[in-house]
């Protein structure tokens, strides 16, 4: 592999056989030379035959590196790819999702014009049939908003937007901050991973290039909801909760608001997925302790209630619910 590439692509493969190479596809027509980028792709124990599929592509291209793990979920594959990453920036690509072809040279000429710490691509979904040809960046401006990471956090971040992918992160930002997924944890782990990002980034880009096509795919690890999923999700908002309480203003109400969000996302799961309801004593103990550490003034009316008597919330919303799974 190169000894110093502009940027790394880092791909977590589990399961993933069906898109796998559509993906590196996409990736090798960037308009980039092979020189200017690696590819680390971290198998997280996958039981289909991505691994080899990976492997074999890996053979016609001397930057591709491909990892085998134990299964560890995919926190622990990015954390072990961002160890082995040598390139000044990092973008994350998940094994069924694409790129739009050429992207990736417009933003890291931004990145670098810019002396980014973190540039913000567009994104679009699309079916899981969908193929590359049928997108393009033609049609952007190109226009960018340079701004700071906390004015990101107030005006460009969304909460349904709390992904890792379609970033360019700086490599710098990363290792000056020990920047980490949080180990095992497969929910919201890249919404706590990317919000420290942008809150320790001082040149942030919002950029009009549309890179990155995210597959609606019903196999996703979100069709697998537990119990300990949720428990460990919390972990993932604690990670943020705590990182608002050394903000203010409009930063602090942003996050906080974020934070409760995600918190109602736990509690939706616990009322209407009938195994987590059932421990339902868990789910309750760590989201209490969660809305301890945020600010009142922002906590909605609906978890006030739930504070006050979260047993009883949940069973009444479970009996109230229409639908469960």
């Amino acid at each position: 592999m190169n000894n110093h590439p502009i940027l790394s692509i880092i791909i977590p493969l589990y399961n993933c056989e069906k898109y796998i190479k559509q993906c590196l596809d996409t990736i090798f027509r960037q308009e980039m030379n092979e020189s200017e980028f690696e590819v680390i792709v971290i198998d997280d124990g996958s039981k289909d035959n991505g691994y080899s599929l990976a492997s074999e592509y890996a053979k016609r291209h001397q930057n591709i590196l491909v990892v085998k793990q134990e299964n560890q979920g995919v926190a622990c594959a990015r954390n072990n790819a961002l160890e082995k990453a040598t390139g000044d920036y990092v973008t994350f690509v998940d094994a069924d999702d694409m790129l739009v072809f050429g992207s990736l040279g417009k933003l890291i000429k931004i990145a670098v014009d810019n002396k980014a710490d973190i540039v913000k691509a567009a994104h679009k979904e699309v079916p899981e049939d969908a193929v590359c040809e049928d997108f393009s960046s033609n049609h952007d401006n190109g226009s960018i908003q340079v701004m700071t990471g906390e004015e990101a956090i107030v005006n460009v971040t969304r909460m349904k937007e709390g992904y890792c992918w379609g970033y360019l992160i700086s490599r710098k930002l990363i290792t000056d901050n020990n920047l980490k997924f949080p180990p095992k944890v497969a929910f919201m782990e890249d919404w706590a991973f990317i919000t420290q990002a942008i809150l320790k980034s001082r040149t942030f880009v919002n950029a009009d290039v549309l890179l990155y096509l995210y597959r609606r795919n019903s196999s996703s690890c979100m069709a697998n909801v537990t119990t300990e999923k949720m428990l460990l999700g919390c972990q993932a908002i604690d990670i943020v909760a705590i990182l608002t309480k050394d903000t203010s203003g409009d930063v602090r109400k942003k996050l906080s608001d974020n934070v409760c969000v995600n918190i109602n996302i736990v509690l939706w799961f616990t009322i209407h997925y009938r195994s987590i309801f059932n421990r339902k004593k868990e789910i309750i103990k760590a989201l209490l302790q969660l809305l301890q550490q945020v600010d009142r003034t922002y906590i909605p009316g609906n978890l006030k209630l739930f504070r006050l008597c979260p047993r009883m919330y949940i069973i009444v919303r479970n009996l109230l619910a229409s639908r469960k799974y």
